[in-house]
């Protein structure tokens, strides 16, 4: 672990202003000031090994977590401010501040499950403290005692508005044991400097998004796989066949009514062990993101929604994070997680408008990986396995009616 005083975190983050005065910053970053200290005591805390997620105000962080402050200079040169990544130090931050922690959830959560006595340490600022996403992952780690600690930065600022023009109040939560709050007075503007930087210096300098985040290869689906003895296997049984291949694996299954008592995902999980079913509260953004959270410490994830209607709830972590991180992270990260999904095209009794939409299209616009719809048992089982032998994201749509042995029906797929 890198140890720093406070005037050397200072002079680190004095070399990026100077840089952006000299014209080199032609994109948004996010300068650190007023919390040395608290940043300090709190890291004595951190040890190597450790997980640190943060924000898009993440330097300081990222050098007491053991990133040369070369290598963070160099990275923001090159408009990866927000985006600083660290495989090997187990170092992830994110622009998209609400969606951390739930990722951090999904961290902790196969931490314990491993028996590690690692941590995961979750910064985020007080305006992401405002979200949904960060009550319902305090309440989870609180209520499964999960190695995380999420740590509050307070500046009483959300980009420029303060907690009681935000909320009517400026009172802050009380949350349980596993939340931290420091408060600071930030010396910069939320962005950059007070100062602005000649336009058309930078402007000249300033390269394409494709040369900032190159697209990486797409990772190619087989063709066709080895033909499997299904017989007169339903469609049903070959879901169930599948998913019982799959659980054999190092897998977790996540999502809700998933265990025995509770429907085994319309019966197709009762082949699985039930200690490798995660049953959660209904919280289909919580569940994406534990389920990369996990993948990122070695499982294969396979998160069940039981309408793909719910998955809308899911957009933020899916589009914003499992579609985006390998290529943010220039490869460092690569989620290794299954979203399986059903469209409730038909059924024995009828869902109303919104439990029945065909939402694939609209996916298909959102992320940029595959996406597999398999209609028939051998469409099930080869899709399935294709999932399983992919190491990064992929998304598989079931259809109701091919439940029941038909041909699906013809759906808007919106």
């Amino acid at each position: 672990m890198a140890r720093y005083t406070k005037d050397e975190l200072i002079l680190f983050e004095q070399k990026i202003i100077d840089r952006y005065n000299n014209n080199e910053l032609p994109f948004l970053f996010h300068l650190c000031g007023g919390n040395e200290d608290q940043l300090i005591e709190i890291f004595d805390e951190v040890v190597d090994g450790d997980w640190v997620l943060s924000t898009h105000r993440n330097h300081y962080q990222a050098y007491l977590h053991g990133i040369p402050p070369a290598t963070v200079e160099d990275r923001v040169l090159n408009g990866r401010s927000m985006f600083l990544y660290d495989k090997k130090r187990n170092f992830f931050s994110s622009a998209i501040v609400g969606g951390i922690p739930g990722i951090a959830v999904g961290l902790a959560k196969a931490l314990k499950r491993k028996g590690s006595d690692r941590k995961v340490w979750c910064f985020v600022g007080d305006g992401a403290e405002d979200t949904g996403h960060f009550a319902e992952s305090v309440r989870y780690v609180d209520g499964w005692d999960l190695p995380c600690t999420f740590v509050v930065e307070d500046n009483d600022m959300s980009i420029i508005a303060n907690k009681k023009e935000r909320w009517g109040k400026g009172s802050t939560p009380n949350w349980p044991d596993c939340v931290r709050r420091y408060q600071y007075k930030l010396p910069y503007p939320h962005a950059r400097t007070e100062d602005f930087c000649d336009l058309s210096i930078t402007n000249k300098i300033k390269k394409t998004d494709e040369e900032y985040f190159p697209q990486l290869p797409e990772e190619i689906l087989p063709d066709e796989l080895p033909a499997y003895p299904i017989d007169d296997m339903s469609y049903k049984d070959a879901i169930t066949h599948a998913m019982t291949d799959i659980g054999k694996g190092n897998t977790v299954f996540i999502g809700y009514n998933l265990g025995g008592k509770f429907g085994n995902a319309m019966g197709t999980l009762s082949g699985v062990a039930d200690d490798k079913k995660i049953e959660t509260p209904v919280t289909e953004n919580l569940m994406a993101s534990m389920g990369l959270g996990m993948s990122l410490e070695g499982f294969k994830a396979v998160v069940y929604y039981e309408r793909q209607d719910f998955m809308l709830v899911a957009a933020d972590a899916i589009g914003n994070h499992i579609s985006q991180l390998e290529r943010i992270s220039h490869g460092e990260f690569k989620p290794n997680i299954i979203l399986r999904t059903v469209v409730a095209d038909e059924g024995p009794f009828y869902s109303g408008p919104t439990h029945s939409q065909n939402l694939t299209n609209v996916f298909r616009e959102l992320i940029d990986f595959p996406i597999l719809e398999p209609s028939t048992p051998e469409e099930a089982i080869c899709d399935y396995k294709k999932a399983e032998n992919l190491k990064g994201p992929v998304m598989v749509v079931e259809r109701k009616s091919c439940y029941d042995g038909r041909t699906p029906t013809t759906t808007k797929s919106l």
